[in-house]
């Protein structure tokens, strides 16, 4: 037997609810078809920081700041870096932030996620990846020099909506995305320096831990 789509229906019905204002972000994000974490992609996001207690995260892709709040709402004592390139949506997580009374914590850096990491120099103890699927492999050796020893790193949506498995029905448009992904899945397994694995969590959730 495999997980079926009511398998999955069923384990976002009993995920933790995170309450104000997450719901009402999630609610916004919805109704302005602003990609957010699935609820278990969330979920787990909250689990791996209460379990790890990092010092730093690094996030790519801030969007509304909905991951980023899950993840400073998970640790108290956890500063958060993440970058977005949409102003208008920096603007917006910001505001956020604020209504989380998390905003202490956070620092966003608004700008291009390439050039922005070359001019990073802290470590940092997690890392969430969730930007433009087609850049993982140009994200991947920066976030590497920025992952402290034992760090892990979480690629988002790595299955790209089923089409890395099954590309039968994928648009000519999507078809560079796919084969990059599927690319970059190769490096992440023959990496010797990263354990990684894929979990079936909302799009396909790669967790890569330092080993050296």
């Amino acid at each position: 037997m495999e997980i079926t789509p009511n398998d999955i229906k069923f384990v976002r019905g009993i995920t933790h609810k995170f309450g104000y204002p997450l719901d009402e972000i999630e609610k916004y994000a919805y109704e302005n078809y602003i990609p957010i974490a699935k609820p278990e992609v969330a979920d787990f996001l909250s689990f791996i920081v209460k379990l790890k207690k990092p010092n730093n995260i690094l996030e790519i892709g801030t969007a509304i700041g909905y991951s980023t709040i899950i993840m400073a709402k998970a640790y108290s004592e956890v500063s958060v870096v993440t970058i977005e390139r949409d102003i208008n949506l920096a603007e917006i997580a910001k505001e956020n932030f604020k209504k989380a009374k998390v905003e202490d914590r956070i620092e966003l850096i608004c700008g291009e996620a390439q050039q922005v990491l070359p001019n990073l120099t802290k470590m940092y103890d997690l890392i969430f990846v969730d930007a433009a699927k087609g850049q993982y492999i140009e994200f991947y050796k920066e976030l590497k020099r920025l992952l402290s020893k034992e760090g892990v790193i979480l690629w988002d949506n790595i299955l790209y909506k089923g089409y890395v498995v099954n590309e039968k029905n994928v648009k000519h448009k999507r078809r560079t995305i796919v084969y990059r992904m599927r690319e970059f899945i190769e490096i992440l397994y023959q990496d010797k320096t990263l354990y990684t694995v894929i979990l079936p969590l909302g799009d396909g959730l790669a967790v890569s831990f330092k080993e050296e």
